[in-house]
This record gives structure tokens, C-alpha cells and sequence, in this order.
């Protein structure tokens, strides 16, 4: 089963490079890193170039001719991934080193679901942890696990990408419009494990706090 990672950047040179090295630092390397760009000012290309030189896996770079919006950049990335189980993926955030295997058995043993997502814990600007989690967040709302959405916490299978692509236009969020025909079509499995920092800085697209 080939593994993809979707990345969709936006003038991520601040803790791209974090991010990337937690991907080579994976039990399991993925076989494939797609990253889409929209217009970014900053660094963000030349750090996914050099990265590019020596990552031990592919790695495919396109940049938008205008600026799209988050939602439908990650609609490019997806589209662009040949994998059979692809990975969203922040700019920011950090992966535990076992996040793609555990996935990935996970996966395996769960044929029957399409969309798996696996928690997250929340750190301060300098990757410092909170003692939250985004999963914990919903449940402390008195929400149940179906309403747990984050994105960068999501692995599709490739059959679930050829239902959900391409995002309506009118979804300004992807992961709700991936959440919700998950959820439809009774295909979603949560992963109650943290398997990731997830970073909060004051200028992420996401700014929901329980």
C-alpha cells in the first residue's frame, strides 16, 4: 500500500522545516510528498527545494498562479497524490516518528472505513505542549467523536479520494466537506492515540479553542 503526504503551504517558512524533518524522521517513510503552494512571499519554495535534494522519497512541488485558499489548495494536493492511503498535512505541526506506521496497521486492520484520524496535542508558538489535545477539546464541549474535524489529522483511503474530489467550491473549510461525507457514508474511524504536535502561533487558518 503506497503512502502519499498532502502538504498545502502558504508562507510557511517558519516551521516548515520542522515539519519536514519529522517526515524523514518516520519508522515508516512515506513514498511520496506532494506539496502545493499558494503564491507564498517568504522562503517557502527554496526550503521545499532543498528539501527535495535530499529527502529519501519523492518529493513533487507545484505553486498556484493565483491564490486560492487553503481549502482549495489541499483540493490540488489531493488531487496530485498517487498513494493509496494519503496523509493531510499542516505546514507547522510536528509527527511523532511512528505516525504513518500506526496508521498504517491501523489501516489495514479496518478495511471497511475510508477516512481514519488520530488526535493531536496542542503546543504554544515554540512547539511547547499544552496539556490539551484536539480530540479532548470536542469531548469537553460535550461533543461526541463524530464531530472531531482536523484536517491535518486525517488519512484518506485513494477510493474515498475518488468520492470526495474535487471540494465544492462553496466549502471554504476542506475538512468539514471531508468530515461530513465521511460521516454520511459511515466510513470514519477515529484513532484516539496523539500522534502529533499541533501548533498554535496566532496565525493559523483554524483558531477553535475549547
Amino acid at each position: 500500500m503506497k503512502t502519499s503526504i498532502a502538504m498545502a503551504t502558504y508562507n510557511g517558512a517558519k516551521y516548515l522545516q520542522e515539519q519536514l524533518d519529522s517526515f524523514v524522521n518516520q519508522s515508516q517513510l512515506p513514498d511520496e510528498l506532494v506539496v502545493t503552494d499558494d503564491c507564498s512571499t517568504d522562503e517557502t519554495l527554496e526550503i521545499i527545494e532543498s528539501f527535495a535534494l535530499s529527502a529519501p522519497f519523492s518529493v513533487r512541488f507545484y505553486r498556484n498562479e493565483r491564490n486560492l485558499g487553503f481549502a482549495q489548495n489541499f483540493n490540488r494536493a489531493l488531487g496530485r497524490c498517487t498513494g493509496d492511503l494519503v496523509f493531510l498535512s499542516d505546514q507547522d505541526d510536528i509527527w511523532f516518528e511512528n505516525k504513518i506506521k500506526k496508521i498504517y496497521s491501523t489501516v489495514q486492520c479496518f478495511p471497511s472505513y475510508l477516512l481514519f484520524m488520530n488526535d493531536a496535542e496542542l503546543t504554544d508558538a515554540d512547539g511547547k505542549p499544552l496539556g490539551l489535545t484536539k480530540l479532548g477539546q470536542t469531548q469537553s464541549l460535550g461533543l461526541c467523536e463524530s464531530e472531531f474535524t482536523t484536517g491535518c489529522c486525517m488519512a484518506i483511503r485513494r477510493d474515498f479520494l475518488k468520492i470526495a474530489l474535487p471540494i465544492p467550491s462553496e466549502f471554504f473549510v476542506h475538512d468539514t466537506w471531508l468530515n461530513r461525507l465521511a460521516l454520511t457514508l459511515g466510513v470514519k474511524k477515529v484513532i484516539k492515540e496523539v500522534e502529533q504536535y499541533y501548533r498554535r502561533h496566532g496565525e493559523n487558518t483554524s483558531d477553535w479553542l475549547a
